[in-house]
């Protein structure tokens, strides 16, 4: 079995195969949670997901911007996680990894030479291979570009089946008067994609632009749900 690089629980027959990934560049605790670890507990053996990692790391995780943003981001999209608990079957679907299994605050070096070093890039494709999600979040916008690089898109294709001609990668904007972004959308034959801005690391992003796409990202979404009964 390889090392699993995943930020919260896996829930058999939910987000094991099949489910919504979140993949970002890499895991890393804020600089204030690395200088004082006492801060955070880790309940071994507690099953948590995503959205409420508090069972396992404690109330500190209910600060944490990248998640609370993302956590956020569903619920302008028109889905709102249940944190009560382990939540539903819809919020035991959700997976969060990175393609890089390394701990940073930020990438310093050149994305695509990081993420196309020969052992990071094995982390990612093997965490495709093993979970075969039906939803991926890539939250980071270099992510979706590497992933069109030939030597990673046919080992994803491998996985996710063909690019489907008529959601081939395509990025689109929004009028908006702040600063705007673009968000990158593609379909495979058994997964579809979506490309953001990193939450939490991404100079004049706001919530109201993310909002603005809520029809696209709630109908993926509500695709997905009915899929699999939730």
């Amino acid at each position: 079995m390889f090392e699993q690089n995943v930020g919260n629980s896996i829930f058999k027959g939910f987000n094991d195969r099949s489910g919504i990934m979140l993949c970002g560049y890499e895991f890393g605790f804020s600089k204030y949670d690395q200088e004082h670890p006492e801060k955070t507990i880790r309940n071994e053996g507690v099953q948590y997901t995503f959205s409420n990692k508090s069972a396992f790391f404690g109330p500190r995780a209910l600060s944490w911007r990248y998640d609370q943003r993302v956590i956020r981001w569903f619920e302008l999209w028109g889905h709102k996680l249940n944190r009560d608990g382990n939540g539903g079957g819809f919020e035991k679907c959700i997976l969060q990894t990175n393609w890089c299994n390394t701990d940073g605050n930020k990438i310093d070096s050149d994305y695509h030479e990081k993420l196309l070093a020969p052992d990071q890039l094995e982390n990612f494709v093997t965490h495709i291979e093993a979970f075969e999600p039906r939803v991926i979040f890539f939250l980071g916008s270099k992510i979706i570009q590497i992933l069109q690089d030939g030597r990673v898109f046919p080992l994803f294709t491998k996985v996710v089946g063909n690019e489907i001609q008529k959601e081939r990668l395509h990025f689109e904007t929004r009028p908006f008067c702040g600063r705007v972004f673009r968000i990158g959308f593609q379909g495979f034959e058994r997964c579809t994609i979506i490309s953001l801005p990193h939450p939490s690391g991404t100079r004049g992003l706001s919530d109201e632009y993310i909002s603005l796409f809520a029809p696209e990202i709630c109908g993926i979404l509500t695709e997905y749900r009915q899929s699999r009964g939730f």
